[in-house]
């Protein structure tokens, strides 16, 4: 039996009940994160629950127990048997339960908050042999530095991706390319490392964040400044980032070769650098 978090309680997950009311499932009116947990501890937990915070307040959500919410991940681990395991735990909060109408409840109703806790196992396939990318024209809103529910035009490219056999949908905008349906995107040109600057035409990734801290600590010239398209057969590695995929080299970009095909030095040895700080978080 899983066990999830509804309300404010524990309860089987199969058990759980949302209204048809609930906005989240009327206008995908919500935001929710995602942690990894690495066999004993969540992974910088404390920029998980920032962003989470800041979605809430850009869609003018209030949650109080906000703060709440590594103990509610913790819980999820050990209720469920996780704690020697890699896990995944989500969150999604929505603005709440009202009679459907396009205006914000008034006065505003209490969120609703559901989260669970899943284990899964890393993909070690796609890190020795690298993925390939679709390249699609951008079709998301203007505000994807919120992490909202609201993923239709992510997950309809990313099962055109899919479709066309590859491994992820990287979006381009305005001829500068901006990042993935569920990950950010860098790449290496001449020995530097570029990947798009934060603003509101990504999400500010979590692991994005760490791998550009990793980066500079060893090195690494960084640049945080959008690639062009048209860049494309210049760029000598490529790869992307998330939460669950950690850091994944990038082959093959639609129809472009990245390099010689296989995962390159720089992409393996941040990759290798991420590995260690995890190992050495686990003590």
């Amino acid at each position: 039996m899983i066990t999830a978090y509804f309300n404010g309680k524990f309860l089987p997950k199969d058990e759980i009940k949302i209204s048809p009311e609930d906005r989240g499932f009327m206008f995908a009116d919500g935001i929710y994160e995602v942690v990894r947990w690495y066999k004993g501890f969540f992974y910088d937990m404390e920029s998980h629950l920032s962003r989470m915070k800041r979605s809430m307040k850009e869609l003018n959500i209030v949650w109080a127990e906000e703060d709440s919410f590594p103990t509610i991940a913790g819980d999820l681990i050990n209720i469920n048997g996780l704690r020697q395991k890699h896990a995944l735990v989500y969150i999604q909060i929505t603005r709440g339960v009202a009679p459907r109408t396009h205006d914000f409840p008034s006065p505003a109703v209490t969120p609703t908050v559901y989260a669970h806790a899943n284990s899964f196992m890393p993909n070690t396939s796609q890190i020795i042999n690298g993925i390939g990318v679709l390249l699609k024209k951008e079709i998301r809103w203007s505000r994807c530095d919120i992490k909202s529910l609201a993923l239709l035009p992510n997950t309809l490219n990313f099962h055109e991706a899919v479709e066309n056999g590859f491994q992820e949908c990287i979006f381009i905008r305005d001829g500068l390319i901006t990042e993935g349906s569920h990950s950010n995107i860098f790449f290496v040109i001449d020995g530097t490392l570029f990947t798009h600057p934060e603003s509101n035409n990504i999400l500010s990734g979590v692991t994005r964040k760490n791998i550009l801290r990793i980066a500079r600590e060893a090195g690494i010239t960084v640049e945080e400044v959008a690639v062009s398209e048209s860049m494309i057969e210049n760029i000598n590695e490529a790869f992307v980032t998330n939460t669950g995929d950690e850091v994944t080299p990038v082959v093959k970009m639609g129809k472009y070769v990245v390099g010689n095909g296989h995962p390159g030095p720089l992409t393996i040895s941040i990759w290798e650098k991420f590995q260690n700080e995890t190992d050495t978080l686990k003590g």
